[in-house]
């Protein structure tokens, strides 16, 4: 008879996990920031909307190279502030050292019914963000994360284990959607794809999303640096 002292042990080993900050802000500050973006993304002018081709049922403010909402709208300085003081946060928290950030990009999504965001990553920057300014988890689209380990080797046609549709895990799972609420704001470095494909329920989902750098970049032994301006 098998005894437990005969049987082979095993466990499974995480490693190199990709980090996902969740920040929550406080509600009273939340509905600050929230009527002011909402009054933005009522009343931009033309010349700060942008509406893309590929993206029907969504417009966007301050979305190109050479605006940020920040600097356009400077009623979202406490706001501004606050997104500094996460991400130094999330940077600490992850274990790497940066003494100030400036946020290269900020720019506000207006989606209506039918929105997709197509997965896209962001070349531009070391660790981006999404603030969820009015959202309904049960009508608006949640956002997903890629698994590049997965994604990223899979050239079709290619041999592989096939998965068990019937077992999810954090190994096998193409893409996870991260259950967020309105007033949260989700940060992530800026290699990993994200968006969603389940079109939008919602008539208003709206999102201020964000890019941001060291200011001071350096390789790790501080031998070779450059200064970004804010």
């Amino acid at each position: 008879m098998e005894t437990e002292s005969d049987k082979i042990s095993s466990r499974i080993i995480s490693v190199n996990p990709e980090p996902l900050g969740v920040f929550t802000l406080p509600i009273e500050k939340h509905l600050i920031y929230k009527k002011c973006i909402k009054t933005i993304a009522k009343n931009a002018p033309h010349d700060l909307r942008q509406k893309y081709n590929n993206e029907k049922y969504t417009e966007h403010v301050c979305n190109q190279s050479n605006q940020n909402i920040f600097s356009s709208y400077p009623e979202l300085a406490d706001l501004k502030s606050d997104i500094n003081t996460i991400i130094l946060n999330y940077i600490d928290q992850i274990g790497f050292i940066s003494k100030e950030i400036i946020i290269n990009d900020a720019w506000v999504n207006i989606s209506k019914e039918n929105a997709i965001l197509n997965w896209h990553y962001h070349a531009n920057s070391f660790i981006s963000g999404n603030y969820f300014v009015n959202f309904n988890s049960q009508v608006d689209s949640m956002l997903g994360f890629k698994n590049d380990r997965i994604t990223g080797l899979r050239l079709s046609p290619s041999m592989r284990i096939p998965d068990n549709r019937n077992k999810q895990t954090l190994y096998n799972t193409p893409m996870w959607k991260v259950n967020l609420k309105e007033g949260q704001i989700v940060l992530w470095r800026s290699h990993l794809s994200h968006g969603y494909d389940e079109p939008n329920k919602g008539k208003n989902r709206i999102t201020l999303s964000f890019n941001s750098m060291p200011k001071i970049c350096t390789d790790n032994d501080n031998r070779y640096s450059f200064q970004l301006q804010d």
